[in-house]
């Protein structure tokens, strides 16, 4: 079993991308100077972008379907808020996954969810490229995960490490 959990260097990514656009002859301001300690932030990809998982997934998505009678996606949302995780960014393509979590309340957390529901995202990499486009995603780093991830996995310990891997070799973007 895989589980796929990623810790990302936001200042790292943030020059990639750039790279990316001044290829393709884009304009992107330097946001390297307003970069400052921000809260933990997340973000959740709450599609996966495959169809491996229908005709179950036809009727609702993926991450709304009950494991023990909790959704996927609120076993993922409880971790991260557990981790200490401040504001979480849902990215999704459908409107059950945005109905879902504007209705939902995570009572246990003081945690922020924002959606970000784009029907032309088909893959993580797309979602990647929305959310810094828009520019939302200020923490450095930030965990990227799948909504459908149930997991207990020390992420404050993963985020330890990467932080001082990171010191060692500034080119160690993610974990």
């Amino acid at each position: 079993v895989q589980v796929h959990i990623y810790i990302i260097h936001r200042s790292r990514l943030s020059e990639i991308m750039a790279k990316t656009k001044q290829k393709k002859g884009e304009s992107g301001g330097d946001d390297a100077a307003a970069k400052h300690e921000q809260p933990l932030q997340a973000v959740l990809l709450a599609d996966s972008f495959v169809n491996s998982f229908r005709p179950v997934s036809l009727d609702h998505p993926k991450v709304l379907h009950p494991l023990n009678t909790v959704t996927l996606l609120a076993y993922a949302m409880d971790f991260l808020a557990g981790a200490g995780v401040e504001h979480v960014f849902v990215v999704c393509v459908s409107d059950q996954v945005e109905a879902h979590v504007e209705e939902h309340i995570w009572t246990a957390s003081t945690m922020q969810v924002t959606v970000v529901k784009d029907n032309f995202v088909t893959n993580s990499g797309d979602a990647l490229r929305e959310l810094d486009k828009q520019n939302l995603v200020q923490s450095d780093p930030f965990i990227l995960m799948y909504g459908d991830v149930v997991t207990n996995v020390d992420i404050v310990g993963a985020l330890a490490a990467h932080k001082e891997r990171h010191k060692k070799d500034s080119s160690a973007m993610m974990t």
